[in-house]
């Protein structure tokens, strides 16, 4: 056997030795995985503080993870569509309900891409977010003077460092909230201006009293109307559907539509229809919850 065959030979052992080292590991990280989930899943034992300590390490890592930490995929297609799609439905929203357009806030501004958006309706607009990386490179790309980022977490930051504001955009803080939900939400209401709206961007399970904790990470999906109730009655206003939300449950559809990929790249609001006629509607939703002050 000559010298080459000896060294290939050698490197497929190397590589069964590895896979049997990933195979242990995959079973370890299976058991870890399970021994969280068990506590977690308990209504009676708290584990708070480890649900909070996997939230911030999530997060923190999202950005370098994913495509775009906020909508956690890194599929090009529903990254793209989404955004498209959700941008056009909000401009709406804005365009019907903010009376007054000074200065607005994006609460877990991820790459800033809805902060540039909202740019175009406001004179002033911050972005915060609790990443550090992720908030350094928005300033570093950032070449509108109306545009300003803040890195800090928007539960613990004093309030009265951001001002008071027109318009506040939430991108789904409350679905990862177990806890303290009314102070929050509190503090949101008084950031508002006379006549500011606050949008809460929130996934929701549509049937069902009672809520629902992720099997996959930490989130707590509450029951649809739960956004409209209880503390949220006084100041709500009216919910948006967010179809843009489903557009990860329609690579079939558009696998066998294929035309349509263009039908809703000249007009994403043409994805409303789509998801209507062919998504289960018993599928976890999304809406825009709408609050004026």
């Amino acid at each position: 056997m000559n010298k080459l065959n000896k060294e290939l030979i050698a490197a497929k052992d190397k590589i069964e030795k590895i896979n049997k080292k990933i195979k242990k590991l995959q079973k370890k990280e299976k058991y870890l995985s399970d021994k969280i989930h068990t506590y977690f899943d308990s209504e009676t034992i708290d584990t708070q503080d480890t649900e909070e300590y996997i939230l911030n390490y999530f997060w923190k890592d999202a950005y370098s993870k994913y495509i775009d930490g906020g909508f956690i995929t890194n599929d090009p297609f529903v990254v793209e569509h989404r955004f498209a799609y959700e941008i056009k439905k909000l401009d709406k929203i804005i365009k019907k309900n903010c009376i007054n357009r000074t200065r607005a806030l994006d609460i877990a501004c991820g790459n800033g891409r809805y902060t540039r958006e909202f740019a175009t309706h406001f004179n002033e607009v911050v972005g915060i977010d609790l990443s550090q990386e992720r908030i350094q490179q928005n300033s570093k790309e950032n070449n509108n003077q109306a545009i300003s980022y803040i890195a800090e977490n928007f539960v613990t930051v004093p309030k009265e460092k951001l001002g008071t504001f027109d318009f506040i955009y939430v991108g789904g803080l409350f679905t990862y909230l177990n806890k303290e939900i009314d102070i929050i939400y509190s503090a949101l209401l008084k950031l508002l201006k006379k006549d500011g709206i606050l949008i809460l961007r929130e996934g929701v399970l549509k049937f069902g009293e009672g809520h629902q904790k992720s099997k996959n990470y930490i989130a707590y999906y509450k029951n649809v109307n739960f956004y409209t109730e209880g503390i949220f009655k006084k100041k709500f206003y009216k919910k948006y559907r967010n179809y843009g939300y489903n557009v990860t449950h329609l690579h079939k559809y558009f696998n066998v539509k294929k035309e349509k990929i263009i039908t809703i790249t000249k007009n994403p609001l043409k994805i409303e229809k789509i998801v209507k006629n062919h998504i289960d509607n018993n599928t976890r939703q999304n809406y825009f919850y709408l609050y004026k002050k």
